[in-house]
């Protein structure tokens, strides 16, 4: 296995585990709005690629589509939703600070 791959396979897994944090009412608005630009900012400082980024973010949504059809039955394509909404969230935080970084800005501490 690739060293891509197997770095992309652990986002997949950090996914699964972050999308129970869903579950927890009071988290789940910022987790899916705020959680994306930031961590993917973050990580664009630490000179993670968006693969990783948006496997995570993608990863999550997918978690939370399955959790929630196991226990409820519903709200599946809601989720499905986050699955692709939440990885471009993410890029837009990523993009920011690459964008800086090219144009040898400083990056936001």
């Amino acid at each position: 296995m690739s060293r891509l791959t197997s770095r992309v396979l652990y986002a997949v897994l950090l996914g699964q585990l972050v999308a129970q944090l869903g579950w927890i009412d009071p988290l789940f608005i910022p987790l899916v709005l705020a959680g994306p630009p930031l961590t993917g900012a973050i990580l664009a400082t630490r000179r993670v690629g968006f693969a990783w980024v948006a496997a995570l973010w993608a990863s999550t949504g997918v978690g939370m589509a399955w959790s929630d059809w196991l226990v409820n039955r519903s709200d599946v394509g809601f989720h499905l939703a986050l699955a692709v909404i939440m990885p471009l969230l993410a890029g837009i935080g990523w993009g920011a600070v690459r964008l800086g970084q090219l144009r040898g800005t400083p990056a936001v501490e």
